[in-house]
């Protein structure tokens, strides 16, 4: 059984906004406070984390999370890779570089941006090609190619539980792992979709065209209130909150 923790659900901002005053930033809901995008995955046996952003210290903090296998990046933004120098701790922790699985294009620029913690062996970087498989512990995992407006990002597959973070669209060849799908946490920046970022309007649609049974929608910025989303979406659908926790 896969325990699912959601770190994070926020978009590149945050939730609420520095210096905005819409209604969703200055709400009470605590369903309405987010931090960036980040998951972990634990099997009982292994612990999987998919992105650490700038608030990743407080999220691990949060839910009390001290063991880490190895770390998925999904691609270089900010936003999913600003806390890496928090990920040392592990090294000292478990007394040996954690591992960071992520595509080529990625990995350079990380290794440019963060080489001393590669060269000082708090981290080892494990370079992964689109469309192959990989082993984090007990954890196997499934890696495939999705848009992210001019760059692509690393959508993850772990038998029937499917993670895509900032996806635009899907190129063809990554169809074929959107089908069979038990849970789908994807991308919901806002309503409307743009060139970078899917909306509910695209994930109303592959909800038709995939059939997955549960789909829980992420990356939400300030321009979804919680309460709201949920009163429109269909029984398969709904939004996440930091903390949140699946069982697969």
């Amino acid at each position: 059984m896969l325990k699912i923790t959601i770190l994070g659900c926020a978009s590149s901002l945050g939730v609420p906004i520095i210096g905005c005053d819409c209604s969703i930033c200055n709400s009470d809901s605590v369903y309405n406070k987010r931090t960036r995008s980040s998951i972990y995955i634990d099997d009982h046996i292994s612990g999987v984390l998919i992105d650490f952003g700038c608030d990743i210290k407080d999220q691990l903090i949060r839910e009390n999370i001290r063991k880490i296998t190895g770390a998925v990046l999904t691609h270089y933004h900010a936003d999913h890779v600003g806390g890496i120098d928090d990920l040392r701790i592990f090294s000292f922790i478990q007394k040996r570089p954690l591992e960071i699985f992520t595509d080529h294009i990625t990995a350079a620029a990380v290794d440019s941006s963060y080489n001393y913690l590669f060269a000082n062996n708090y981290l080892a970087m494990k370079q992964v090609d689109f469309f192959t498989d990989f082993t984090i512990g007990t954890i196997n995992i499934k890696s495939f190619k999705q848009h992210h407006g001019a760059i692509d990002s690393l959508g993850i597959r772990i038998n029937d539980f499917v993670y895509s973070s900032d996806v635009s669209d899907f190129p063809r060849e990554s169809e074929k792992y959107l089908h069979n799908i038990k849970v789908w946490i994807i991308d919901c920046f806002g309503y409307e979709s743009n060139k970078c970022h899917s909306g509910l309007d695209k994930i109303l649609y592959w909800n038709k065209i995939y059939s997955p049974s549960e789909v829980f929608l992420t990356n939400l910025s300030h321009k979804i209130d919680y309460d709201e989303i949920s009163k429109i979406l269909p029984k398969n659908i709904k939004p996440l909150y930091d903390g949140f926790q699946i069982n697969i």
